[in-house]
Formats: structure tokens, C-alpha cells, sequence
């Protein structure tokens, strides 16, 4: 009788299963919501984010003592150089790059003729070939005539958000100060919008480091090979890779094919292999030191959330997939019952699970006693 093992009682515990109940029935609603207004909810859900994003820059201006009015005048001017030198890049490189693609394409055939007569030998028709090439260029031919033909309504729209951001940062400090005095400093839910902000924040600032380093080393690759276009062809993979494993694969096509169309397809194979280390380095090396700090994410959420974000909203929704990911975290750590998936995909300590983002004395000791 003594080896009898004690029964375990099955109770619902201090917390009810009705609030996860009622989150999880709120959020198939929310997604059907998004699917079928997929064209309207896209920019807005990247207006959020880009608002998240600008806001902590501001006040942090304005901590440091910079009037709101000169703080603005900062913030908006970046914004709009940015979009200026952004829209003049993308619309003068794509215009000529439509009146040379025939030249390429002729090139790319002329080129890899030989090859495919290798080919020839392992039963890959030339047809094949010629099919995909085809496909390729008419694919660059409609996306460069899209942003040629779609700049007049860039702009516009570009307006309207720097409109909205400025709105947005003027009153960034009294809705703060009006959330704290609505649901209390001590508020459960006003910490986790914090956390969230911070950590997003965090993590697009961190990518960004990440991201430019990818533009940079592509940028300068394609110099040195002569590749036509380079600096276009580095700004595309600067923002092709805030799209996880798949964006800079992407954002090498174009790029390869005109360096067959100049060069051969030698120097393309070489250009391939580039695109693979410059990718190797930062992903695997560079990534998990800048990134893992501020959002320890699973690679196997992170490329569920870009093909199931991707469904939903389209390429917007592929470049919001890491953010809306961590906000899944976010979400789901915030409840006792679900806690443990939050675990699963992320890890015990990450600050979306725990709610406490690590402070930089934290980094410096703990980087500490790494070296040590």
C-alpha cells in the first residue's frame, strides 16, 4: 500500500481557461478580417509599424532636450530625404533598365547557349531553359513597369504617411501620459505594449544593422564584377532581407541575370556563391549576436509566420512576418495556459515570455562573464 501512488487532482486552477478561449476565437476573427481585407489592412498594419518604429526616435530627441518643434523638423526631414533619394533611385534605375531589357535578354540567351547544349546530355531540353528565362525576365519587365508607372501614387501615398507620422509624433508624449493615467502604472496591459514597442524597436534596429551590412556587401560584389545597376540591386537586397531565408534569394535574380548577360554565366555562377556566403555570414554569425539580444524567435515560427503572413496580406505580409511573430509571442506568454507555446518557439528567458527586457548593465555582465 505504501508504493500506491497518490492521486492527481485535476483542478482549473486560479486562472480560467475562458479568457485564452475567448483570445484565441478573437484572433481567427481578426485574421479573417485581414484575409479578406488584405489590400487595405497590408499598409495599414506597416503604418503601425513604421509609427512604432519613429515615435521612440523622436522622443528620444526630445529627451535629450531638442524642442518639439526642431525634433520634428528632424524626423521628417530624414524621412523625406529618405523617400526622395529612394523614389529617384528606383525610378531613374527601372526606366533604363525597361529600354535595355532586350539587350539583356538577348544576352542571357547568346550566353548560355553553350551551356545548354551541355545540358543537352542529362535530358534538360533547351525549351526548358528558354521557358524560365522567359518567365524571369517577364517578370522583371512587369515589376520595373509597376514601379515605373505606380511613382506618381508612391508619392502621394509617401505624403499622406509623413502627414500622419507628424500628427502621430506631436501627440505620441500626452497619449502616453494619458494610457498611464487611464489603466494605471501598474498595469498589466499597458507593460506589455511597452515591452512589445521596445522589442520591435529592438529587433527592426537590429535587422536594420543586418540588413545594411547585406546591401553593403552586395553592393560593393556587383561593383567589383561591374554588374550593372549595382547600387539598385543593393538597396533591393537591403530591404528584400528583412524577409527571413527567402528575401535575399529573391533579391539575387535580377542581378545574376544581367551578370550572364554581360559576363557570362561563369561570373554568375561566382556572383551565386557570394549571395550564399554574404547570406551565411549574416544569418548564422552576425544575426544571432545582434538579433538574439533583443528577440529570441525559432527559425521554425519565423518561416511558419512568412509563408502564413504571406497568405494573408501578400509581400507586406512576408516583411512583417518577424514583428507579427513576436507579437504572437507577445500574446501568448502573456496567459498562464499558454505560456508554454510561447516557451516552445521563443525560450524561457526571451523578454516577450517573461516581460522583462534585459537592461544594457544586464548585457555588459553577462558578456562579462562570457569572457571570462
Amino acid at each position: 500500500m505504501s508504493n500506491q501512488k497518490e492521486p492527481i487532482l485535476v483542478t482549473t486552477g486560479k486562472h480560467s481557461i475562458l479568457w485564452p478561449t475567448l483570445l484565441i476565437a478573437a484572433v481567427l476573427l481578426i485574421l479573417i478580417i485581414l484575409k479578406l481585407g488584405s489590400a487595405v489592412a497590408g499598409p495599414v498594419l506597416f503604418f503601425i509599424f513604421l509609427a512604432i518604429l519613429v515615435v521612440p526616435i523622436y522622443q528620444g530627441l526630445r529627451k535629450r532636450g531638442v524642442s518639439s518643434g526642431v525634433s520634428l523638423l528632424i524626423m521628417l526631414g530624414g524621412i523625406i530625404l529618405v523617400i526622395i533619394g529612394l523614389n529617384w533611385l528606383v525610378f531613374s534605375s527601372f526606366s533604363k533598365l525597361l529600354s535595355q531589357l532586350p539587350q539583356y535578354d538577348n544576352g542571357v540567351q547568346v550566353n548560355v547557349q553553350a551551356v545548354a547544349e551541355k545540358l543537352q546530355t542529362i535530358q534538360i531540353p533547351t525549351e526548358v531553359i528558354d521557358t524560365v528565362r522567359e518567365k524571369l525576365f517577364e517578370i522583371m519587365k512587369a515589376v520595373a513597369q509597376g514601379f515605373v508607372s505606380n511613382t506618381v501614387g508612391l508619392i502621394a501615398g509617401s505624403i499622406l504617411a509623413i502627414i500622419a507620422l507628424a500628427f502621430i509624433m506631436l501627440e505620441s508624449e500626452s497619449f502616453a501620459r494619458k494610457l498611464h493615467r487611464g489603466l494605471g502604472d501598474d498595469s498589466s496591459l499597458l507593460h506589455r505594449m511597452e515591452l512589445f514597442q521596445q522589442s520591435l524597436f529592438g529587433y527592426v534596429i537590429a535587422r536594420v544593422k543586418l540588413n545594411f551590412l547585406t546591401g553593403l556587401g552586395v553592393f560593393i560584389m556587383l561593383l567589383i564584377f561591374g554588374v550593372d545597376y549595382a547600387l539598385l540591386w543593393g538597396v533591393l537586397a537591403f530591404f528584400l532581407s528583412f524577409i527571413p531565408y527567402i528575401g535575399l534569394a529573391v533579391a539575387a535574380i535580377p542581378p545574376l541575370l544581367l551578370a550572364t548577360a554581360e559576363s557570362g554565366v561563369g561570373v554568375a555562377v561566382i556572383l551565386g556563391i557570394g549571395y550564399l556566403l554574404i547570406n551565411e555570414v549574416i544569418e548564422q554569425i552576425v544575426e544571432p549576436r545582434v538579433v538574439g539580444k533583443e528577440m529570441t524567435l525559432s527559425p521554425t515560427l519565423t518561416l511558419f509566420a512568412v509563408i502564413f503572413w504571406t497568405w494573408i496580406l501578400g509581400a507586406l505580409g512576408a516583411m512583417l512576418a518577424g514583428p507579427l511573430a513576436a507579437l504572437m509571442i507577445l500574446v501568448l506568454g502573456a496567459f498562464d495556459e499558454t505560456r508554454w507555446i510561447a516557451i516552445l518557439f521563443s525560450s524561457e528567458d526571451s523578454p516577450l515570455v517573461t516581460g522583462v527586457m534585459p537592461s544594457d548593465e544586464d548585457s555588459s555582465e553577462s558578456d562579462g562573464d562570457d569572457k571570462k
